[in-house]
């Protein structure tokens, strides 16, 4: 691939162009971003033409081009429910094809995989590195970046065997490479369009990419995606302030600015944090009547105690404020509203679960996890397990197909167990194998 890459040309409230420059950022693409309403180079440029077609517009080295799509639409909500379907899969193949002119792998190179992982969170690549090591034809399948949500965070501290804490960025790096070392073959900026049981127990899936494959089993690691805040003036401004996740490359962009923190979890703890060594301040807006409601100790006290962090606590966001950009978040609290100076708003307010193509197919609970093992076949309503025997544990409605991490129904929203469920997943990949391998 050309050193110089390719250049994304738009601006920063265009749809789709946040989360085009995040793929190339978090996959260590060299490439150029030209903001067509700040960058100082902008006037010797043929601005009209550029500006002609859809924004964002990437220029490759080879001359060649790539419009943005008509309606970018990013799965925030992690359901298909929440927009119509083909607004979303044209927005994936968009990012698919993205990725694929920037170098990036998107095409499989076998048909027919032992087990097929879908997401490169921690579960998804504990998977891939049990999977490969020990002799299974793996591919890993990532719509975004490997490290998923825990990628993102600057600073990881209760992960056994890092005693001075580690960095989400570098504990995926580690893992990923691990991975590939050992063989697993990954592929990046593409999501499962559908996929479906054939008549000889293997499932047949398409990319978004447009690839065909097959795979003898499965792993669903897909995570989960930041609720969305329900508030007015909140939606225009994403890409203009606000921000859904901690976004750790764009802290320094708020260097001497005043930013708040949405949401009272360990994430926006570690959000706040990692923020606080660029802004002036920052505000941490909280519903609770504690941090300690939902956030591990440690980050309590490093947050009490830091003195450009104030918390808000019983506080929501009321409505979000500005011209062009973010300039104010008016809050509703204990003694009534109240407006803030705010350049930038991360909102961390919990997760909905990423099933986007499968909620249809698999048993999900009401809030949309994937049901798995005894808790599916505890149900009243059986006729989702097809086979005599009892589901395994982590295995889904579908057979061969287990379930890992965040989007499962309730497991427990650590790094740590998501990657103890990534290895026990392959534990029972093999199980189910061999079980196939006896009746055929």
């Amino acid at each position: 691939m050309d050193r110089v890459g390719p250049t994304i040309v738009g601006r920063r409230s265009t749809p789709g162009a946040d989360a085009a420059r995040d793929l190339l950022i978090r996959n260590e693409v060299p490439h150029r971003w030209v903001d067509l309403d700040r960058d100082p180079l902008v006037p010797l440029l043929e601005t009209e033409s550029l500006s002609a077609g859809r924004l964002p517009l990437v220029l490759f080295p080879d001359g060649t081009q790539l419009e943005g799509p008509e309606d970018y639409t990013e799965l925030v909500s992690g359901r298909t429910e929440r927009v119509p379907r083909e607004r979303y899969l044209a927005s994936a193949h968009w990012r698919a094809e993205l990725a694929a002119r920037a170098g990036l792998p998107t095409a499989p190179r076998l048909e027919l995989y032992d087990v097929v992982i879908v997401g490169a969170g921690p579960a998804g690549l504990t998977a891939a590195v049990y999977a490969a090591s020990e002799g299974l034809r793996t591919l890993v399948c990532e719509r975004h970046a490997p490290g998923g949500q825990a990628g993102t965070s600057s600073r990881i501290e209760n992960y056994p065997g890092f005693p001075d804490g580690i960095g989400g960025a570098e504990l995926a790096a580690g893992a990923y490479r691990q991975a590939r070392r050992l063989g697993a073959e990954f592929l990046i900026g593409v999501e499962i369009e559908s996929a479906h049981p054939e008549s000889d127990q293997i499932i047949g899936i398409t990319l978004t990419s447009g690839s065909q494959l097959r795979g003898r089993s499965g792993v669903i690691a897909t995570g989960v995606a930041y609720r969305q805040l329900n508030a007015p003036g909140v939606e225009r401004f994403v890409g203009r302030g606000v921000h859904y996740g901690s976004a750790t490359d764009a802290a320094p962009t708020y260097a001497g600015g005043h930013v708040s923190v949405v949401g009272g979890v360990n994430s926006a703890g570690q959000a706040a944090l990692h923020l606080a060594t660029h802004a002036k301040h920052v505000s941490m807006l909280v519903r609770a009547e504690s941090l300690a409601r939902a956030m591990s100790r440690y980050l309590v006290d490093r947050i009490e105690a830091h003195e450009r962090i104030t918390v808000r606590t019983r506080t929501h966001v009321s409505r979000a404020e500005g011209g062009d950009w973010l300039e104010r978040v008016v809050v509703a609290g204990p003694d009534g509203e109240e407006s803030i100076d705010a350049n930038g708003m991360f909102v961390l307010i919990g997760g909905e679960p990423l099933t986007a193509g499968v909620e249809d197919w698999l048993r999900c609970d009401a809030g949309g996890y994937l049901m798995t093992g005894s808790a599916l076949y505890a149900e009243a309503d059986r006729s989702w397990w097809p086979l005599a025997r009892e589901p395994l544990f982590l295995e889904s409605s579908q057979p061969g197909l287990f379930v890992a991490g965040d989007v499962r129904h309730g497991s427990i929203k650590r790094v740590a167990s998501a990657v103890g469920e990534g290895a026990t997943s392959i534990a029972l990949v093999h199980s189910y194998l061999a079980t196939l391998d006896q009746d055929r």
